[in-house]
């Protein structure tokens, strides 16, 4: 664990149960299961990436050359309506694109700090962040097939005598968080750059962070 001037980060299960609490059909998941919903695909991801650190090194860049994806760094904001994010892939079987938006990613970059006093990123570094997030999804397009769909599935709605099936999606951002951070030796998970840039742009404040992260492990505990 690295430990800030007062406080010890969270650990990846904390991390990704706060990334499990954005899935929309959290509520049906039983509390029982919570845990294994965060532990498994915690393990995909890191398998996946110490099997890829042992046979390429960590130059995300070369990785994606090797495999034919093809990168691209644009310079505005990636933006739909009032939604910002910083990457995106395009997958198909003719070609398969990442999309890295530097502007969004310097605004990351510069308010790392925040949760991370001491620990500072280059462009570089994020941008290889959000690059192996998004070589994760590749991974599971090409070869290892989609997190959610490797689990077992939930129970959604029912409709009389039939009951609908439905997979956790959020499993499948949690295991490329965490063959991000294995891939590179991040700290932690690298979500925890994105609740950084909330408190850095007044969405959310530290104690809010920390009492959420507190929430987190609890449920984890008790689950």
């Amino acid at each position: 664990m690295m430990k800030t001037a007062t406080r010890t980060l969270p650990s990846d299960q904390v991390l990704g149960y706060a990334e499990l609490k954005n899935d929309l059909l959290f509520h049906r998941i039983p509390s029982s299961k919570r845990r294994y919903y965060v532990e498994r695909p915690l393990a995909i991801g890191r398998e996946k990436a110490l099997e890829y650190k042992a046979r390429y090194g960590t130059d995300v860049g070369a990785i994606c050359r090797d495999r034919g994806i093809r990168v691209s760094l644009n310079e505005r904001q990636g933006t739909i309506g009032q939604i910002r994010f910083r990457a995106q892939i395009e997958l198909s079987s003719q070609e398969r694109v990442i999309t890295l938006y530097k502007s969004s990613m310097e605004e990351l970059r510069q308010c790392a700090g925040v949760l991370l006093p001491g620990r500072s990123f280059s462009l570089q570094e994020v941008t290889d962040i959000h690059l192996a997030h998004e070589l994760f999804h590749d991974l599971e397009f090409t070869e290892l097939g989609y997190t959610n769909k490797r689990l077992d599935d939930i129970s959604s709605l029912s409709l009389g005598p039939l009951r609908i099936r439905a997979s956790v999606a959020k499993t499948s951002e949690i295991a490329a968080h965490a063959f991000s951070c294995h891939l590179l030796g991040l700290p932690c998970l690298p979500n925890l750059l994105d609740f950084a840039y909330m408190i850095h742009s007044g969405t959310l404040t530290a104690a809010e962070f920390w009492q959420e992260m507190e929430r987190c492990s609890e449920a984890l505990e008790n689950g």
